[in-house]
């Protein structure tokens, strides 16, 4: 999946993050992930850049989907 690194890139920037399943934010929304209070991109960077950046990506789009879930609907009302 990551060789070469850019089609893991390329993945990551073409992903789906409006349609994420409230299963999946469920799986990430953990006492391991997403509600570690470590786990941050500045935690992380400890460790990895690389690490630290893809925690970050998963961080960000959850969050954006968190938004776009209220916001979306609201858009095709009006």
């Amino acid at each position: 999946m990551m060789k070469p690194p850019q089609n893991f890139i390329d993945y990551l920037k073409a992903y789906d993050k409006d349609h994420i399943t409230e299963k999946q934010k469920v799986e990430l929304k953990t006492e391991e992930l997403l509600l570690n209070p470590s786990f941050t991109k500045d935690n992380m960077m400890k460790k990895s850049s690389a690490a630290a950046n893809l925690a970050n990506w998963v961080i960000n789009v959850v969050a954006y989907n968190d938004i776009y879930v209220v916001v979306e609907p609201l858009k095709q009302a009006a």
